[in-house]
């Protein structure tokens, strides 16, 4: 049953994304085994939206590491525990944080020692910014505890870069680039693991695999930089290629939206006003971080919006009939895919 409902859960999220991005992009730089443990190290831009976009196309059935702070309310965290999401806890969540995630990197060992695949986050947190933060221990501890524990386990660990366009606005293009594995046995010597080694191994390919502007003070201006050369941010190894060479891009350029796309946007907007309404007015002033705007937003497209659409229909068919609730219920369907489609 586990497995049935995270296909159908999979499934719908995936049909979730069409409605959402233009272009959804994925790289392979090596195949993904589907017979070892796997640890896949993924930049985190965009809240909860990076683990989902990355899980339907990693081929495993995944584990999450997840902040706690979302598992506060029983409800919620039985919803997120079925996903096979785990908390991992930060210095917010108490005094008693680090035996608390002694128990959950317990756990991860024991998963990656059943040759299963967990999805973590070694930044830490999550940010906007296009560049790949220092990585924390967490990862660290877990790998070298499985090895401690299960000296049999070979573990691949796969660096993952997650690129958006405008990681902000519905119709955004994105890209997930799986890079080259790194194997800990390298890094392995004496019963221990070199913890310095192969964290700058990881982040060295992680910045390959995402936009990687690494000056902190030149951040802003970089960013502009960029901006006006009309980047394809979701092809991160030719905007770092322009950085290296000066801002010299190759590259194709990102054309700014058509008419036609504004146009089809205000249509599903009339169409859809009531939950336009609510996101507009109820969900969004409420947002504190702007990491959990797509989240939210993609929340709504997956909840509300087909509950009532499927209300107008209904209700639509009784007052004038089948054929006519039918025509609006592809009226829907098309309107966003056909905004996305001319953006």
């Amino acid at each position: 049953m586990q497995i049935l409902w995270l296909r159908l859960v999979q499934f719908y999220l995936t049909i979730g994304f069409k409605f959402y991005y233009k272009n959804f992009n994925v790289t392979y730089l090596n195949s993904v085994p589907k017979d070892k443990a796997v640890i896949y190290l993924s930049n985190h831009q965009n809240a909860l939206l990076d683990p989902l976009l990355i899980t339907i196309k990693s081929t495993r059935k995944n584990y999450f590491l997840t902040r706690a702070a979302v598992f506060k309310k029983p409800a919620i965290a039985k919803i997120l525990n079925s996903f096979q999401m785990l908390p991992v806890y930060r210095m917010v969540d108490g005094v008693d944080i680090i035996e608390k995630n002694k128990a959950i990197f317990t756990t991860c060992s024991k998963l990656l020692s059943e040759k299963n695949s967990i999805i973590l986050f070694p930044e830490g947190s999550h940010n906007l910014k296009r560049k790949i933060r220092p990585l924390k221990k967490g990862f660290l501890r877990i790998i070298e505890e499985t090895l401690q524990k299960y000296p049999t386990t070979e573990i691949i660990i796969i660096p993952i870069g997650v690129n958006y366009q405008n990681p902000l606005e519905w119709g955004d293009s994105m890209s997930v680039y799986f890079g080259n594995h790194i194997s800990p046995d390298a890094y392995w010597k004496d019963n221990q693991l070199d913890f310095l080694g192969l964290s700058e191994a990881v982040s060295s390919e992680m910045r390959q695999l995402t936009t990687h502007i690494d000056s902190i003070s030149e951040y802003d201006e970089v960013q502009e930089k960029l901006n006006k050369l009309k980047v394809d941010f979701t092809k991160p190894i030719e905007i770092n290629r322009c950085l290296e060479n000066n801002f010299s891009y190759k590259g194709e350029k990102v054309k700014d939206a058509s008419a036609l796309y504004s146009f089809f946007k205000a249509l599903v907007k009339i169409f859809y006003f009531l939950p336009y309404f609510v996101w507009k007015n109820k969900a969004f002033p409420k947002i504190k971080e702007d990491e959990f705007i797509a989240t939210f937003r993609y929340a709504m497209i997956l909840s509300i919006t087909p509950i009532y659409l499927l209300l107008l229909v209904l209700s639509i068919s009784l007052l004038f009939g089948k054929v006519i609730g039918l025509s609006v219920l592809g009226v829907g369907i098309l309107l966003p895919l056909i905004a996305l489609r001319v953006k």
